[in-house]
């Protein structure tokens, strides 16, 4: 049989080879252009990623070349330089992707910051411009976000000395140096299993990256250290200013204006403290305050608010009304529409957290809000309020305060409650009083729920007047807080109305959240108070145990204690001027020897009870009352206001009919806020008591 198999046959076994020869070119041709493919194709989609992050870049790199070309004039403003690198910073943290970062930092304003910072940021976004221009995958570019972002965070973030104080620290040593930096990048890439595609250029590039890292961090601490000298000066003025020393207020002041010529709050606090010293009654004075103002509104137009009401003021004290109150209602109208602008430095402020740990870093905090935003004495109605209260438009004051605070609480500005009932204490003085002058005879009640952290809250109105739309907001003093300091706690919903001789309930509310990183619920509650607003007034409302409690203190000749009560009327003389009530105690006086009666209610079988009427004016002092009679003290079982009287109910005092009675004189003490007053009545027979004096003691 003859084998035809193609190895037996020459020819067969030269056709096969050539097969295989062309089909090896054909899958050579057809790799090489596979391969050609695959590069042109990598090429093409580094090309337009190139192209994606110029279009992402581009709007950013021209607006801080444009800042920088701008601002290489004499001068920057130290704060809105910190406050460009904290929200860079915080924008850098919060954005879900790089594109989001840069659009914000591209809508952002960077007019007075240091061209230096600027510079040295944009050098950095350089190199991440690079980086970004080679990741052409979706992938790449979301580690490429996740790693960068995190390295330029933990970077900043190595602060020496109080890890606590986070990089606006007090005086802390920034130490980032590139075997750091490196170290930092190392560990980023082997926690989140990430590389950045870089190609040939990948260590190039990297230490770019670490090189221009380290020249930023080196820029970004000298000017959060200026920053930090500057505030240790300028905190001096804050303290000196709720202190009322306005000498070293204004000398303070000057010193941080030195330091930094563009800066705000110096420039105000220098103001307020030439205002309130009283050294504007010298017309040269007058005049260096009327040009600062002028200057500020010239320097800062978006954020003027705060110099209208100061020139307000200043007006005002030299009796140029009309200007005065054109300069208020401005301020009036600035205040909401530069909230924002004037209170974007509130997170850096919040960032020197070690504030919060002591009473006086809470002071510069609070002060610094309360110019910033227009609470207490730099609000513009209260200060309007004022003027109309000295122009004896009482009606007119009143309804400025009560609009003033309707607006806090559809605000829901409730820090700012606390500060403003203060100061229109103060402020306003014996006028504000007379708003609600019964505000002694509204009660707090309070009680602890059965479950949970919750609390129930009440208001007993023991005065004749109805209190309508009333939002109860509660004052809470937590353990770890400083004295006097208060959480504000919304308490329920607002109710229709606080009736007259009733009690209003407002429901529970839970105490269960974190103040300052501490945990805090209804066992940690030290104190109880709460402010009442409705249409009417606005007051403080107290339990039984806070005003007993109080006026103890005012009477405890303890000298820590009298200390402590000088320092707190010393803050609250930031608003110069307020009234004294001493003239209001001399008229409670007269009012009182007319106007006091006496009578005795006999109970057969029984100790007879004791009703004592009194002139309804002496609310406002916020009068406690016990009578004595003998070695015995009687608190009232009633105490409410009717009509235009006070009426004292004690029942059960002795048996003065039976003509048994020991004689002796009845003696009806009030402690107040200014001191106690005291009635005297001495028996003539019978049930009959007449009175023999009324005067004052102490205070």
């Amino acid at each position: 049989m003859t084998d035809f198999t193609p190895r037996n046959d020459p020819a067969a076994r030269s056709g096969c080879s050539r097969v295989l020869l062309g089909a090896g070119l054909v899958l050579l041709v057809l790799s090489v252009a596979g391969g050609g493919y695959r590069w042109w194709s990598v090429r093409q989609a580094l090309r337009e990623q190139q192209a994606r992050a110029e279009e992402q870049f581009g709007p950013v790199f021209d607006k801080l070349d444009e800042a920088v070309r701008s601002e290489q004039g004499p001068g920057y403003d130290i704060d809105e330089t910190i406050k460009v690198i904290h929200e860079i910073d915080l924008a850098l943290q919060e954005s879900e992707s790089l594109g989001d970062w840069l659009q914000q930092m591209a809508r952002r304003d960077y007019h007075d910051v240091a061209p230096e910072v600027l510079a040295a940021r944009k050098e950095l976004m350089e190199v991440l411009f690079e980086i970004y221009a080679k990741q052409a995958e979706i992938e790449d570019q979301e580690e490429m976000w996740g790693l960068t972002s995190e390295l330029l965070l933990s970077a900043l973030s190595v602060v020496g000395g109080d890890a606590d104080l986070g990089p606006l620290g007090p005086s802390g040593t920034l130490q980032v140096d590139r075997e750091q930096a490196r170290a930092l990048l190392e560990q980023l890439k082997e926690r989140q299993d990430a590389r950045l595609q870089l190609g040939r250029d990948e260590r190039a590039l990297e230490n770019k990256l670490i090189d221009r890292l380290v020249a930023y961090a080196d820029v970004y601490h000298r000017y959060v250290e200026e920053w930090d000298r500057l505030c240790t000066v300028r905190d001096r003025a804050y303290l000196a200013v709720a202190n009322a020393d306005w000498d070293t207020a204004v000398s303070a002041a000057d010193a941080a204006i030195a330091m930094a010529p563009h800066e705000r709050e110096a420039h105000i606090l220098k103001a307020l403290a030439l205002i309130e010293s009283g050294r504007i009654a010298d017309p040269e004075t007058a005049g260096d305050v009327e040009r600062l103002l002028a200057e500020y509104i010239d320097r800062h137009p978006d954020r003027t608010a705060p110099a209208f009401l100061l020139r307000g003021v200043l007006h005002a004290r030299l009796g140029d009304l009309d200007a005065a109150r054109l300069d208020l209602q401005q301020a009036a109208a600035y205040y909401p529409r530069q909230a924002d602008a004037l209170g974007d430095m509130l997170d850096p402020y919040r960032m020197r957290s070690y504030l919060r740990k002591t009473r006086e870093g809470s002071y510069v905090i609070e002060l610094y809000k309360s110019t910033m935003l227009g609470a207490g004495y730099m609000s513009p109605d209260l200060q309007q309020a004022r003027l109309l209260f000295d122009a004896g438009d009482f009606e007119g004051g009143r309804a400025k305060v009560l609009d003033h605070f309707s607006r806090r609480r559809a605000q829901e500005q409730w820090d700012f409650l606390l500060s403003d009932i203060e100061f229109a204490q103060v402020l306003l003085g014996e006028d504000f009083r007379r708003i609600f002058p019964e505000d002694q005879y509204l009660d707090l009640v309070v009680k602890p729920g059965l479950i949970g952290s919750r609390l129930s809250v009440g208001v007993r109105n023991r005065s004749d007047r109805t209190l309508h739309n009333a939002t109860l907001v509660l004052a809470l003093h937590f353990t770890d807080m400083h004295p006097d300091d208060y959480e504000p706690v919304v308490a329920g919903d607002t109710r229709p109305a606080v009736l007259a001789h009733e009690t209003t309930d407002f429901g529970s509310v839970e105490i269960d959240f974190d103040l300052w990183g501490k945990h805090k619920s209804v066992d940690d509650i030290v104190t109880h108070r709460a402010i009442l607003v409705a249409n009417e007034a606005v007051l403080w409302v107290d339990t039984d145990e806070y005003k007993i409690a109080e006026a103890r203190e005012f009477h405890d000749p303890d000298a820590a204690t009298a200390m402590a009560r000088a320092e707190a009327e010393a803050r609250a003389a930031v608003a110069a001027g307020g009234r004294s009530r001493h003239g209001l105690v001399e008229r409670i006086l007269a009012d009182a020897r007319s106007g006091s009666s006496i009578r005795i209610d006999d109970k057969a079988l029984l100790k007879d009870g004791v009703t004592i009427t009194l002139p309804k004016e002496l609310a406002v002092l916020r009068p406690l009352f016990r009578l004595q009679y003998g070695d015995e003290v009687f608190t009232a079982d009633d105490n409410l206001i009717v009509g235009d009287r006070i009426e004292l109910r004690f029942d059960s005092v002795d048996d003065f009919g039976s003509g048994e009675h020991r004689g002796d004189q009845l003696q009806l003490v009030a402690s107040t806020v200014l001191g106690d007053l005291v009635w005297t009545w001495g028996p003539e027979g019978g049930s009959r008591f007449r009175l023999i004096n009324v005067v004052g003691q102490g205070g």
